[in-house]
């Protein structure tokens, strides 16, 4: 596995694309999302739930995350570091927040 930045003007298209590959497979994967800040610690967002899809809006400066039953907004992000398996699939991800906060993204 791999871990690399995605530059910023890079997020649409990085995105767009994983959504469209993933979208197309029609297998399902699984997303569990976490929340790290130095105030609360680490903080379960979901446990284990569908992945539907993942956008960003450069216009509104979102990152939205489709999951089954809800979507998980994070907004003004700063930076994104993503694992990728050797297949190009992603493992995971963290996106840090303007505030600093963590959104830490698992995906099996």
């Amino acid at each position: 596995m791999a871990t690399k930045k995605i530059d910023k003007k890079e997020w649409k298209k990085y995105f767009d694309t994983f959504s469209i590959k993933y979208l197309k497979d029609k297998q399902p994967e699984y997303v569990e999302i976490q929340i790290l800040s130095d105030s609360l610690g680490v903080q379960p967002e979901t446990r284990w739930m569908v992945l539907k899809g993942i956008t960003y809006d450069p216009k509104s400066d979102l990152i939205e995350i489709q999951v089954d039953k809800m979507d998980h907004m994070i907004t003004h992000p700063q930076e994104i570091f993503v694992e990728e398996m050797d297949n190009g699939w992603l493992a995971g991800m963290q996106i840090t927040q303007e505030n600093g906060e963590k959104n830490i993204i698992d995906i099996r």
